[in-house]
């Protein structure tokens, strides 16, 4: 899910004005279900490539869509996705909700993980004022994961392994006599190749409460272009932006961007009965795409924001 708030008035605009035709509103239905060519969008709805074209760079330049370029019979094509499903703004963010609120949500920096096993290729990167990178020889170290600097982190990194968070959820999050009806994480990743390779697979896992939700095949560790939020003083020809995912656990099961990923619910989490939630990611030893993990904090790539999770109650 995309949050906006009228604090940030240059993002919430820029949204709002790719929003703003029919055109590509008609656009972003055609790519809910599917990645598609700029020619098939051109012919399903009837507009020149180059309108459509235009359309798609004003989407994708608000971070609404994600574009990649692949191998065709007269060159390439340029594949168009979505990345967010979701949309919400936020027009009064001084209000408080009150105790009985439906839904409770909270924010985690990626560094802020409570326990680790990573293979290299492995390492972070921490931004403080202007974004300062660690030597060389401290990156596929895994022990510098237990760096108290870990908590800055805006780019984290392995191969094989996972991190795990902890997030309490406090008394007032929980309103009185409710049941939590799903729980969702949301936040952006990619694959970890030797600097960046856009056909580079991995199978990455989410555990939440020890219970395995499902596995996701990425596509790539994306380096085609700049991150939107990628510091100009990061590595070029490296990681630079990653796909937005939320993974969700409701009453029907595990959902990945509202696609099933298995059939574990919300009541094999027992979030009613704990005082925090922990949640797992990462790629497992027996996965048959090894491809690592990039996780992204609010200053790396594409989405101003770290790992958010949202709790729901009935």
């Amino acid at each position: 899910m995309l949050h906006l708030t009228i604090r940030d008035p240059k993002s919430l605009s820029v949204i709002c004005h790719a929003l703003s035709t029919e055109l590509r509103l008609d656009i972003i239905r055609l790519l809910q279900r599917d990645t598609v060519s700029c020619l098939e969008l051109s012919n399903k709805l009837g507009v020149a490539l180059s309108t459509i074209s235009s359309n798609v760079r004003v989407l994708e330049d608000a971070g609404l869509i994600s574009t990649t370029l692949v191998p065709a019979k007269n060159g390439s094509k340029k594949m168009c996705s979505l990345t967010y499903l979701d949309v919400s703004i936020q027009l009064a963010p001084n209000v408080v909700l009150p105790q009985n609120t439906t839904h409770y949500q909270v924010s985690i920096p990626i560094g802020n993980y409570m326990d680790f096993d990573v293979a290299p290729s492995c390492g972070f990167v921490v931004a403080e004022g202007n974004v300062s990178l660690f030597p060389d020889t401290h990156f596929d170290d895994p022990n510098f994961f237990m760096d108290p600097s870990r908590l800055h982190a805006q780019l984290l990194w392995f191969r094989c392994g996972y991190v795990e968070y902890r997030v309490p959820i406090g008394h007032d999050a929980r309103p009185l006599g409710m049941k939590a009806q799903s729980i969702s994480f949301s936040l952006e990743l990619c694959s970890e190749a030797p600097g960046a390779n856009i056909r580079w697979r991995s199978d990455i896992t989410m555990w939440i409460n020890g219970i395995e939700i499902g596995t996701w095949t990425c596509p790539s560790d994306f380096g085609d272009r700049r991150g939107l939020l990628t510091p100009r003083e990061w590595i070029p020809d490296a990681t630079q932006y990653g796909i937005l995912t939320e993974w969700t656990v409701d009453e029907a099961g595990s959902h990945l961007n509202h696609e099933l990923l298995s059939d574990a619910t919300i009541d094999a989490l027992h979030l009613d009965h704990k005082q925090f939630v922990t949640m797992r990611i990462g790629v497992k030893p027996t996965s048959e795409n090894i491809g690592g993990i990039n996780i992204f904090g609010e200053m790396f790539g594409d989405y101003p924001h770290s790992i958010i999770m949202t709790i729901r109650y009935k």
